[in-house]
């Protein structure tokens, strides 16, 4: 039997995570309990769904029974029993992994391990480190942010693995210097750049100098040349690149613990939190990569950056214990 999560079980666990937060808010709503029984009959893909964000809600570490009333003993209470069979354990597995990677924390499942073997550098969450490059360019690493140096006496290539990474590149024309982020690669021409690889984009910003940008494409597009205040957004699922301006001052602001952005949606601001955020935030029920914003976010306070950013997006955001964060719905 096939156990692989499938979009129709991002769709459950979405599904799920609504419910759940719905019931913490209100945990004695009998018509709720059997609106949630009855949702996780439907289809096995529902149950597993729900047990698994059970589950996420308990990694957190202090979201227990008192929040969550789910115990077995009435017949309006939800139940988390969990079958025994090694099929619906199996189920149920893949469904925790496909749930974590929906809330963003797949880095649980491997990309730790990934990123520790692969790098030469690596910083953990909320950690910037600036790193002195052997030909005396620096790279400051952001938070959960990793880099690979492949140097040769022809030539200097940085691999940005994860994150966010500002460049400042001391120019040697004998010598180039390249940074590799997923299929872009950036080529130095004398500069400070900023390089931002997520799971679905990279971004490119220019502090200083120029660069010349290229991207694997099917039309294998030329090298575009960038100076300063210019800002490339690559999609990564559609294979598009977006253009705008930004201050020059601005771009690596991240650098002072605060962000400053001219034009990002919300969705691409939350997976940036969640670098700088030691718990969790869980994006539910509301399409966050149509709102766009622009402002400055203060990257220590993570819980008052995620209000200022969905404010003007009219989006809810709410706290469940101590480590956990919810976005999503309709602001109140």
């Amino acid at each position: 039997m096939n156990t692989s999560p499938t979009d129709d079980d991002s769709q459950a666990v979405s599904e799920a995570t609504d419910f759940l937060v719905h019931l913490v808010d209100d945990p004695t709503n009998a018509s709720l309990h059997a609106k949630i029984q009855k949702w996780r009959k439907a289809k096995p893909a529902h149950d597993a769904a729900w047990l698994s964000m059970v589950d996420i809600w308990h990694l957190a570490g202090d979201i227990g029974p008192v929040a969550l009333p789910l115990d077995i003993s009435t017949d309006n209470q939800i139940s988390i029993g969990v079958s025994k069979s090694p099929t619906s354990l199996r189920r149920r597995a893949a469904f925790l992994a496909s749930a974590l990677c929906f809330i963003g924390l797949g880095f649980l499942f491997g990309d730790d391990i990934r990123l520790s073997l692969m790098s030469d550098y690596r910083t953990g969450t909320a950690e910037n480190r600036v790193i002195q490059l052997p030909d005396g360019s620096t790279a400051t690493l952001g938070a959960r942010s990793a880099i690979a140096l492949h140097y040769t006496p022809q030539a200097r290539q940085v691999q940005v693995l994860a994150g966010e990474v500002f460049f400042s590149v001391r120019h040697d024309d004998t010598h180039p210097f390249t940074t590799i982020a997923g299929g872009a690669t950036v080529r130095d021409i004398g500069t400070r750049f900023d390089i931002d690889k997520e799971k679905d984009r990279i971004d490119v910003a220019v502090s200083e100098g120029s660069v010349g940008l290229t991207y694997d494409t099917p039309d294998r597009s030329p090298e575009r040349h960038m100076t300063a205040g210019d800002v490339i957004s690559i999609d990564l699922r559609s294979k598009t690149l977006t253009t705008s301006r930004m201050a020059p001052g601005e771009i690596g602001s991240w650098q002072q613990k605060r962000l400053t952005v001219s034009d990002a949606s919300v969705h691409s601001l939350v997976e940036t939190f969640r670098r700088y955020y030691p718990g969790i935030i869980v994006s539910y029920s509301t399409d966050l990569t149509a709102s766009h914003v622009a402002g400055t976010y203060d990257l220590t306070d993570i819980p008052g950056a995620l209000r200022a950013v969905a404010a003007p997006a009219h989006v809810g955001v709410r706290t469940l214990g101590s480590r956990v964060l919810l976005i999503g719905g309709k602001a109140s």
